[in-house]
């Protein structure tokens, strides 16, 4: 079988291309994997920043977590 100097050119496209989603994928993939991370970061500095809140208004700071838990899901 023969193979036309443009049926080489286009397979190297689709290969590039292939490539290319695969490099894009990977960074995807890398970001979804750093979410539970900075999610758990981010819960604690609002854990902290409420507790801190709590405290002058003599609020138990638990009831205050849920209240913004619930404005944060209800957002």
């Amino acid at each position: 079988m023969k193979i036309t100097k443009e049926q080489i050119k286009q397979i190297i496209r689709e290969e590039v291309a292939a490539m290319q989603e695969a490099g894009e994928g990977e960074k995807v993939m890398a970001a979804i994997a750093d979410v539970p991370k900075a999610a758990g970061s981010i819960a604690d500095r609002v854990r902290k920043e409420v507790e801190s809140l709590a405290g002058p208004s003599g609020m138990d700071p638990a009831v205050l977590l849920q209240a913004v838990a619930a404005i944060l899901t209800a957002g």
